[in-house]
């Protein structure tokens, strides 16, 4: 029988096995040579959700590792993981505004470093001051020289609030062999509000030295001239007075003689000072006016009559100094030998060695006169407080009373009402103990100094901020990336407006916008978001130096790291 020839070429048509003869997913890779010029469409592989979901997790498992580990940057073999534990991962010189806190590990685009508002409390004594960051302390004046405190207003800040305490006026010393009583030195008063200001101004700040027992130092923000210096000879019979306290207070000029009324903000006035009261004890009880108040309190002998313009207290041998009020000085006791009216910003001289000194203030008190035939001279007024600045406002004041106690006029004071709770006496407590008492009654001591308190925050406003990492080098042209990015709310952003993501191949020269979408919380609830998106980055010029880059914007956020995947 004959033989059939069969021709193999004809059978099968083709010796070519192409793409339509193969059913996508029926190979798989471990079906080919590592050479093998397959399309990877032929092979079995997962969708591309599939693949995001890989790069996802990924980056989720990359961050809980770096934060596990205390790693800053977490390496992968097509990617890389950046939990903030430092700032080598971004490059601070490409960034703006990049503002890192770095006790919690994160970027913020803030004026703050959380996020919050920012407070600022700055005290001030007659020559110490409670921070340096924004202030600088005076020095205790002599003279009529000296400088205040300085207080630059931070940026941020349109107002501040101001709380000041008045200085004490001292008492009456007795001199070598004399008696022993003594009247008690007036306090001061108390003056707040709140003084519109701008950024970088400069205020100036002074406790107010307290008045001493042998009359005050005349020094550079009005504390009285009370009683001349125990070095003066005193005629054969007289006393030496106590000078009255300094006001307290915020100015707008730096030193003396640069003072003026206009550049007066807030100020609390000083208490009078006291003469030595006589060789009985009844006299005890009077004393030097205590520091308005919009008016000053007149000196004893009566102790809690509140004194007006011109009103000289008690009588006889105790023609004592009225207290200042708002246009005016008090007047000087009129007994004898005239103290001094008080003027604006300074308490009126005592007459002599042995009357008390007015108080200083926005009008100073007026001073004590003298007596005839060596008898006991008047106590000094106490000045008035001030806070009618046109740019201040919420403005308050109290007096310093002067009732008739035993222990000197500082009961029902504002020094009375001292609160070791509350935070802002806590501070002008350590700046001045006593806050402004006047001295005490049968003893030699000097009134308390005042202070003052400057107290203001700085709210919290996004910035424009851009954050730009390292340079990452891929092992080939990446054409596409995957950022996740772990961010955590202050206000509330809206996604690709306020917080936008960018992937660049070619070392951030092109960059290409990544849409994210909210991917829920890192665990739980707690509060750190993820945030992710691919990008396409194959139509960018060709290149392996991978950058990713964040701009936020118009409200604050927390970015606590940030994954970059690219294939």
């Amino acid at each position: 029988m004959a033989l059939s020839k069969i021709h193999l070429g004809r059978a099968l048509g083709s010796n070519t096995i192409g793409s339509s003869k193969i059913d996508d997913g029926t190979l798989v890779n471990a079906d080919f040579a590592t050479c093998a010029a397959v399309a990877q469409s032929k092979t079995a592989t997962g969708s591309t959700t599939e693949i995001n979901n890989a790069h996802f997790n990924i980056a989720l498992l990359g961050f809980k590792m770096a934060v596990t580990e205390s790693l800053t940057v977490f390496n992968l073999v097509d990617g890389v993981v950046d939990e903030f534990h430092d700032e080598s991962g971004a490059d601070e010189a490409e960034g703006s505004n990049d503002t890192y806190n770095s006790t919690d590990d994160y970027y913020i685009n803030s004026t703050t470093p959380d996020g919050a508002s920012l407070a600022y409390s700055a005290g001030f004594g007659i020559n110490n001051i409670t921070e340096p960051d924004t202030s600088t302390a005076g020095t205790n004046p002599d003279g009529g020289s000296g400088t205040f405190g300085t207080f630059t207003v931070p940026t941020g800040i349109t107002s501040v609030n101001i709380i000041a305490f008045g200085a004490g006026g001292g008492n009456g010393a007795n001199p070598p062999g004399g008696p022993s009583y003594v009247g008690a030195g007036a306090p001061g008063g108390y003056a707040e509000g709140t003084l519109a200001v701008t950024a970088s101004q400069v205020l100036y700040a002074y406790g107010g030295e307290g008045g001493n027992e042998s009359g005050s130092a005349f020094d550079a923000f009005g504390v009285a001239m009370g009683g001349r210096s125990p070095n003066d000879t005193a005629p054969p019979g007289n006393q030496f007075g106590g000078g009255g306290g300094a006001a307290a207070g915020v100015v707008g000029y730096g030193s003396f003689p640069g003072k003026s009324q206009p550049q007066v903000y807030v100020l609390a006035a000083g208490g009078g000072g006291t003469t030595r009261l006589g060789p009985t004890t009844e006299f005890n009880a009077n004393g030097g006016g205590g520091g308005g108040g919009l008016v000053g309190n007149k000196g004893g002998p009566d102790g809690n009559a509140e004194g007006t313009n011109n009103t000289i207290g008690g009588a006889g041998n105790e023609s004592s100094g009225g207290g200042g009020d708002q246009e005016q000085g008090g007047q000087g006791g009129a007994n004898c030998s005239a103290g001094q009216n008080g003027s604006d910003l300074y308490g009126g001289r005592s007459a002599n060695t042995g009357a008390g000194g007015g108080g200083g203030g926005y009008y100073g008190g007026g001073g004590g006169s003298a007596a005839p035939n060596g008898a006991v001279g008047g106590h000094g007024g106490g000045g008035s407080s001030y806070y009618g600045h046109p740019q201040v406002t919420s403005g308050a004041t109290e007096d310093g009373h002067n009732l008739n106690h035993p222990d000197g006029p500082n009961q029902n004071s504002p020094q009375a009402s001292y609160d070791s709770t509350n935070a802002n006496h806590v501070i002008l407590n350590t700046l001045s103990p006593g806050l402004g008492k006047g001295a005490g009654a049968q003893s030699d001591n000097p009134g308390a100094s005042g202070a003052v308190l400057i107290t203001a925050n700085a709210p919290a406003v996004a910035t424009s901020t851009t954050i730009i990492s390292n340079t990452f080098t891929a092992s080939s042209t990446p054409s596409t990336a995957r950022m996740v990015v772990f961010q955590e709310n202050v206000d509330t952003p809206t996604l690709n407006t306020d917080i936008i993501a960018q992937v660049s191949r070619n070392n951030g020269t092109t960059l290409s916008t990544v849409t994210l979408a909210d991917e829920g919380y890192v665990t739980g609830s707690s509060g750190q978001r993820i945030l992710a998106g691919t990008v396409d980055i194959s139509g960018q010029p060709s290149g392996t130096n991978l950058r990713w880059k964040l701009t936020l914007q118009n409200n604050q956020v927390k970015v606590h790291g940030v994954s970059l995947a690219w294939a």
